[in-house]
């Protein structure tokens, strides 16, 4: 489908209702009482006791195709899907906390019969979690400069030794994928996966502003075998440019998602709310910071179709996925901010979900590349050589 078309497929509408009523039957109740609770998550137990039935009806590893147990979908139907399904509290950083699954990095799909046939198909059924070690202290948003941990080739193994940073999900990951450096510069990145337990691999939660910690990993002389390289030696920036684009569609799909969400319930507590004798959607400072939000989510989720359209359409889309990340992001974070404005003192209150939205999503506009990096791309593909102060080639 065309993003610059009208609407959606049925299917797609029918997708998305499918999801809200899930959300509206299976998680909705579940999170009222961890709000309550100042629980930072659905309950392990709900999650383990919802996950049955999404799968049974094929809400299940979204971006997993469906030979290997997932739901198959391409990059317009995903970020529809994954819109959809970030329309609840605890969206961030994983719609459902697990409810929905947890897909493989889109990156195993490139690696050779072998591995597919190890890791796919297991992570699906068994709902193994992943971790991707990409960041360093040295930086995440260049990995072709910022990449210190090393690998080097003893027998039939390779010894990684490093640090990386903001490994999500590395305290209860089964697998990861680490990126080192075998060479010099983009050529010199490999990608290595990782089984845990790992002998010299130690994790350390690092708390951040939203509820989900993330890690500091350390590598001493990590022994990965050889048939554990993703891609062939110095492949590894390749693959993670095609990650970080996958990455990218995410967190604005989520974005747009909860902010779509936000305002929605601004919207209902202003036609509900009264002050010095009239409701505040009559107000035309209310009404103003909810139009200026609704232009700039349906501007977010425009720029987001696009971007995963071009992905499916094989174009390369990198710069639409940074235009698209860096718009959402910055969208949604304004729209929960109006949200709580508009809500006052319960909208900052841990019985509502905005200030949990808020938090998570000040993180997104970090995560997956911060704002001016991504603005920093977009000029360089705009401009060409002069955003670089250089002579044409």
């Amino acid at each position: 489908m065309n993003a610059n078309t009208m609407g959606l497929t049925e299917e797609l509408r029918m997708m998305q209702d499918t999801i809200q009523r899930f959300l509206v039957e299976h998680v909705h109740p579940a999170e009222v009482g961890a709000r309550r609770d100042d629980a930072t998550e659905l309950p392990p137990d709900v999650v383990k006791r919802v996950q049955p039935l999404a799968r049974k009806i094929g809400l299940w590893c979204f971006e997993t195709p469906e030979e290997y147990g997932g739901a198959g979908l391409g990059s317009f139907p995903f970020v529809v899907a994954y819109q959809a399904a970030s329309k609840h509290t605890y969206s961030l950083p994983d719609p459902g906390c697990g409810v929905f699954g947890y897909d493989p990095p889109n990156i195993l799909l490139s690696a050779n019969d072998a591995q597919r046939a190890r890791y796919i198909r297991p992570t699906v059924d068994e709902g193994r979690q992943w971790f991707i070690g990409l960041s360093e202290p040295s930086g995440g948003s260049d990995p072709a400069r910022a990449i210190q941990t090393r690998a080097r080739r003893d027998g039939d193994h390779w010894i990684i030794s490093g640090r990386k940073m903001w490994t999500s999900r590395a305290q209860v990951a089964t697998n990861g994928i680490v990126f080192a450096r075998t060479g010099a510069g983009r050529a010199g990145i490999s990608a290595f996966i990782v089984d845990m337990p790992a002998q010299g691999v130690s994790v350390r939660p690092v708390k951040v502003i939203r509820d989900h910690a993330t890690n500091e990993m350390l590598l001493d002389e990590v022994a990965v075998p050889l048939e554990n390289m993703l891609g062939g030696e110095g492949e590894g920036f390749s693959l993670a440019q095609k990650w970080l684009v996958r990455g990218r569609l995410k967190i604005a799909a989520q974005c747009v998602g909860v902010a779509e969400a936000a305002i929605e319930i601004a919207a209902d507590y202003a036609k509900q709310r009264e002050t010095f004798g009239k409701r505040l959607a009559a107000r035309q400072s209310v009404q103003n910071m909810l139009v200026d939000s609704h232009v700039a989510i349906r501007a977010a989720r425009w720029l987001l179709w696009d971007a995963a359209w071009q992905d499916d359409s094989g174009v390369d889309a990198r710069n639409a996925a940074s235009m698209a990340k860096l718009y959402a992001s910055e969208a949604a974070f304004n729209a929960v901010d109006c949200a709580m404005q508009i809500l006052g003192g319960m909208g900052m209150s841990r019985e509502m979900p905005l200030e949990h939205w808020f938090r998570g999503l000040r993180v997104n506009r970090v995560v997956e590349g911060p704002s001016e990096v991504h603005r920093m791309l977009i000029a360089r593909d705009l401009l060409g050589d002069a955003a670089l102060d250089r002579a044409p080639t």
